[in-house]
């Protein structure tokens, strides 16, 4: 399977803490993976997740921009070429800082996402 991120469906997430935040799921079981989900996440100008934890753990690559990453209320500056791990059921936050947009790869296990 390859593709273009211009290809993947873009989703505006909306809810409770959330602003600015668009995902993408890019790879995931319906394209074979039947490990997990490769997700892309564009967080608009003073964009942010919610203050978050599920029972899942994730990985994070920072394609763009700035930010911080909040886990357990500690505050990590990330950016460009950033990576970060975030254990299952660590409270945390996504919340782009920069100028313009923040975008990062999120993968997760299987049931951290669904189509």
């Amino acid at each position: 399977m390859i593709t273009h991120e211009d290809e993947v469906v873009s989703v505006e997430l909306t809810g409770e803490g959330i602003e600015g935040v668009k995902k993408q799921i890019a790879v995931g079981p319906r394209d074979g993976w039947q490990d997990g989900y490769m997700r892309i996440f564009t967080l608009a100008e003073g964009g942010h997740t919610s203050m978050h934890s599920h029972p899942w753990w994730h990985v994070n690559y920072i394609l763009e921009g700035e930010g911080l990453l909040y886990i357990d209320g500690v505050a990590h500056p990330v950016r460009k070429g950033s990576v970060d791990y975030i254990e299952a059921g660590k409270l945390h936050q996504f919340v782009n800082t920069g100028h313009g947009n923040f975008r990062f790869i999120c993968i997760v296990p299987p049931e951290g996402d669904h189509y």
